[in-house]
């Protein structure tokens, strides 16, 4: 790794095919792949690229991808390290030769309408860069290596190394929200923004594809490949500074999951999950802030799970929390019955400010039913000695009216029209002139 060595990136995403949106439809990553690993490689801390050497493409047609990978691999001098990166749809023909897609790619001209990987590996084998790596995210990558599947014959010569989202013939995943990279360029990120190992100050390609491959290989996902011919070791990024022996290791596995939220929402949410399977109070916390990822996610399955090992640690800082916003989550599940019991749970626990939210959704849930109505009651009696929420006030009002109650409803009803605020005070008068 020499010190006077020039970075430079050409970076392509292409997720719109208009030609063909049956055969290759949107995709939901590339926008974003591209832009945060542009901010990867030039970041301050952990990037060795300087932002005017990162060029980055999008939704190119297939001439001008063709010709921007030409001039980029022939500019290349020995002072160089090249990187070339896409992102997109990946198409094999019969003999396994992989085809790069761009705007205007149609399947019946698709050797003039993409970028073949063929020339593409030929023409960086014939670089004067010191080091040309390609990284491509697309379905069937990993036949980048290969001109067929089972001929063995390899693409990357001395001075080349490759790194593809899946094994030959293999799709690849797209981002699973809109404003997240895709799988493998996620944990790419992840990787180079300082979650991977390094040595010597660098973070090396090797530790990169380790990192990233770990990281799929966790999640059950299609396996990474890697196909390195360099001479020398070769540097993606700088890694973090060593960490020093008074810090907990735990901490800093923890701090190195909240950093991953900005860059790869899946892989914090793996590294999180790893970290609440211990036992410790950095275990706990995990566990909590996977329960809060998950819910953002929509994932109720996950969160209450994550909310259940906080809960049953019985940690007094976080339990009464945990317990109610598990039931809270197996609720939106559709179980009852064991909503019903983490909030019974975070109401025992007598917390200041958890144990009324859970006594109110008790309250809630079993007045819904005239069989459990009066222990209702009591619940929404307990919430209201210590929440001071005109929507509660109103709420048990109405639940003491439906049981017949009316002179308890008609002191609920009381306290709301007594408000200063007008519109709560106004429902008050109106619920009261409503009462027999």
């Amino acid at each position: 790794m020499k010190p006077d060595r020039r970075y430079r990136a050409l970076l392509f995403g292409n997720w719109e095919f208009p030609h063909e949106p049956y055969m290759f439809p949107s995709l939901a990553g590339p926008a974003i792949d591209v832009e945060r690993l542009r901010e990867a490689l030039t970041d301050r801390e952990c990037g060795l690229h300087r932002p005017e050497d990162v060029i980055v493409r999008r939704n190119l047609e297939s001439l001008p991808m063709r010709q921007e990978i030409e001039v980029f691999l022939k500019d290349g001098r020995p002072d160089h390290q090249l990187l070339i990166y896409y992102s997109g749809h990946g198409w094999t023909e019969e003999d396994g030769e992989l085809y790069l897609c761009a705007r205007d790619t149609t399947r019946r001209a698709i050797q003039s309408t993409t970028v073949s990987t063929a020339v593409l590996a030929g023409q960086a084998q014939a670089s004067r860069a010191s080091a040309t790596i390609v990284v491509l995210d697309c379905c069937q990558s990993g036949n980048y290596r290969f001109k067929g599947v089972a001929s063995g014959r390899e693409f990357d010569g001395k001075g080349v190394a490759a790194l593809t989202s899946s094994q030959p013939d293999r799709p690849s995943r797209d981002a699973l929200a809109p404003d997240q990279p895709s799988q493998f360029t996620g944990h790419l990120i992840a990787g180079l923004c300082g979650a991977a190992t390094g040595r010597d100050g660098f973070l090396l390609l090797d530790d990169v594809y380790d990192y990233v491959h770990e990281r799929m290989k966790d999640e059950g996902a299609i396996r990474p490949t890697y196909s390195n011919k360099l001479v020398g070791l070769v540097a993606l990024g700088r890694a973090r500074p060593a960490r020093e022996a008074t810090v907990d290791h735990a901490t800093e596995r923890l701090n190195e999951a909240l950093r991953l939220e900005r860059v790869n929402r899946a892989a914090a949410v793996g590294a999180l999950r790893r970290l609440s399977e211990g036992r410790s109070g950095w275990g706990i916390l995990a566990a909590m802030r996977l329960g809060q990822l998950a819910t953002d996610d929509g994932d109720d399955a996950t969160a209450a799970e994550a909310y259940a090992k906080v809960a049953e640690a019985g940690d007094p800082r976080w339990a009464a929390e945990a317990a109610c916003r598990r039931g809270t989550r197996l609720a939106a599940l559709g179980e009852a019955g064991r909503a019903e019991q983490a909030w019974r749970q975070a109401v025992e626990l007598d917390d200041a400010r958890w144990s009324p939210i859970a006594a109110r959704e008790l309250g809630r849930l079993l007045c819904g039913d005239p069989a459990t109505r009066s222990a209702g009651l009591a619940y929404y009696r307990q919430a209201l000695t210590s929440l001071d929420d005109p929507s509660l006030v109103l709420e048990a009002g109405d639940a003491l009216r439906d049981a017949g109650r009316h002179d308890d409803a008609r002191a609920l009803y009381r306290r709301l029209a007594g408000r200063l605020d007008r519109p709560w005070a106004s429902t008050g008068v109106e619920r009261l002139s409503g009462l027999p």
